[in-house]
């Protein structure tokens, strides 16, 4: 089975007070992004994905940045999470926490695929006979 977002190997994660953030790679290209979520767990979080395509518009100095879009999600992603959507503080704390880790999103190497073994390789030493045996992979 194959998901479209898989926390159980990140880039990174770094907590930050209830909020934890991840870099991982989203959807079937495995596009790099951060995942915020929070830090206590919850039956079925909501997470906030921010893919790399879109981190420009979470850049606090671009004028054509809409930060009342991102207030919008941010705001959904609290109250879908049962946090404190009212308080404009903890809005704040999730924007800052994806403000300060926009270079690390940029930073983020593609992903390495599954690697499945596609043939065997077997050298044998003609003065020694010792046989060696390798594996010849494709990363998919």
């Amino acid at each position: 089975m194959r998901h479209d977002l898989d926390l159980t190997q990140p880039a990174f994660q770094k907590r930050r007070g209830d909020l934890m953030l991840y870099g991982a790679w989203h959807g079937k290209t495995l596009r790099p992004c951060l995942v915020v979520l929070p830090a206590f767990r919850l039956e079925k979080p909501v997470p906030l994905v921010i893919e790399v395509d879109c981190a420009w518009k979470w850049n606090p100095d671009d004028i054509d940045v809409d930060p009342r879009e991102n207030a919008r999600l941010i705001g959904a992603f609290l109250r879908s999470n049962g946090m404190d959507y009212s308080n404009p503080f903890t809005a704040m704390k999730v924007a800052g926490l994806i403000h300060d880790h926009l270079g690390d999103l940029v930073a983020l190497p593609p992903k390495r695929g599954d690697e499945v073994v596609v043939a065997d390789a077997i050298h044998t030493d003609r003065d020694t006979g010792k046989v060696t045996h390798r594996e010849i992979i494709e990363r998919v």
